[in-house]
């Protein structure tokens, strides 16, 4: 099995990590609150990243996750949640790197993070467990 997190840039180091931003809303009352209406869902998820250049060698990404779910039985809100999540990179060697090269590596680095925040919010306080997969960052276009 391919390890698409695994970090095989290892001249780029994660110093920091923590949520910048984040967002959970669940509207719905207990009452539509059931199985039926949590079956008969519409999810809509949008993932984007964007590169914070700082001193010579380090760089920020903010890995940014929205989520909205809407039930299509009853057509409201299930729950909508919002992760703006933050790395700080450190490059550790003289190599030169481009900005979208610096962006895929970060954003595979913070991704788990993302990932486990995401899914352990929508489990225990969602209507729906929204679970993220792996992304191959060969194919994300920066």
């Amino acid at each position: 099995m391919k390890k698409v997190n695994e970090n095989t840039e290892s001249d780029i180091k994660l110093i920091k990590h923590y949520i910048r931003d984040l967002s959970f809303e669940n509207p719905q009352s207990l009452n539509e609150n059931n199985p039926y209406n949590n079956n008969n869902n519409n999810i809509s998820e949008n993932m984007s990243f964007v590169h914070e250049p700082f001193e010579k060698y380090f760089f920020g990404i903010t890995m940014k996750y929205s989520c909205e779910c809407l039930s299509t039985k009853i057509e409201k809100k299930l729950f909508v949640l919002e992760l703006d999540y933050f790395g700080l990179f450190k490059i550790i060697s003289n190599k030169s790197y481009h900005q979208a090269d610096l962006t895929k590596v970060g954003a595979k680095l913070i991704f788990p993070f993302v990932k486990s925040i995401v899914e352990d919010i929508s489990s225990k306080g969602g209507s729906v467990s929204i679970s993220l997969k792996d992304i191959d960052f060969k194919l994300v276009k920066s």
